[in-house]
């Protein structure tokens, strides 16, 4: 278990190192638009570039801020419960996550299935869709298996908020 958590992990962060390559690119496109525009030059499809990355930005972030725990957490009423019933608590929270995030990631499968099949691309550049919606199908389901390993965690007794 210990190996498959460690793998998860790995994958987990390479996700992020994506994500944070999409931000720092979308950061670059958006300067240089704004340089761009005020010497009357703008990027043409800029707007969708950076539409683009931000799909990535937020979606490949996902498993890893879920595994590092860096999410917002509003625990006050998880502080007043007793162990067992916190338990309880993350235990289902973690499995509504495992089965929110597999439903997700087979929508975001059909959805890139679909595009594929009506030939959808983008407006300026003629991109097709369907890497976007496959990269986010592969974000869900290893949130999944992130889920899944902190529900090992509770379960042991060894996950902390």
């Amino acid at each position: 278990m210990n190996k498959f958590m460690a793998l998860i992990l790995k994958a987990d962060f390479g996700l992020f190192t994506i994500s944070g390559v999409a931000l720092v690119i979308m950061m670059a496109v958006t300067l240089i638009d704004v340089l761009m525009r005020s010497l009357g030059q703008p990027i043409v499809g800029s707007v969708e570039l950076i539409s683009f990355f931000g799909a990535l930005a937020i979606g490949f972030a996902i498993p890893y801020t879920s595994w590092t725990k860096g999410h917002i957490l509003v625990d006050f009423v998880l502080e007043k419960l007793s162990s067992r019933s916190r338990m309880i608590i993350m235990s289902t929270t973690r499995m509504i996550g495992i089965a929110l995030f597999l439903l997700a990631g087979y929508n975001f499968i059909l959805f890139g299935l679909d595009m594929i099949k009506s030939n959808q691309v983008s407006g300026a550049f003629k991109l097709p869709l369907y890497p976007i919606a496959f990269g986010l199908a592969v974000s869900c389901f290893l949130q999944t298996a992130t889920l899944c390993c902190d529900f090992c965690k509770v379960i042991q007794g060894d996950h902390h908020e």
